[in-house]
């Protein structure tokens, strides 16, 4: 299972630091959930993932990962045994946590 936080352009900072969204891949699925009222910051990572499958994208995100205006970090699951949308939920958790 693969992770990655999403990041998407900030222009209060100048820089991709808006996390967006976090996306797992694990074999053959992916599972991506968004952060709430990010829309916008995510739209190039909307754009990006639609209608590409899980052997797609992980062909593209060391590309993506590295793209100033839409980057991503790829991190462990937060909760090593959970499902792909388990691990994926968990992270988003963690980062809207944080946000506080």
């Amino acid at each position: 299972m693969r992770l990655w936080v999403l990041l998407g352009w900030s222009p209060e900072y100048g820089a991709a630091v808006t996390a967006v969204g976090v996306l797992g891949i694990e074999k053959t699925e992916s599972f991506v959930e968004w952060i709430p009222r990010e829309y916008e910051a995510g739209r190039i990572w909307r754009e990006r993932l639609a209608g590409a499958g899980p052997q797609e994208v992980l062909e593209r995100m060391p590309f993506w990962a590295e793209t100033l205006v839409a980057s991503a970090a790829e991190v462990e699951p937060i909760v090593p045994d959970a499902t792909l949308e388990a691990a994926v939920r968990a992270q988003v958790d963690d980062i809207l946590g944080s946000a506080r």
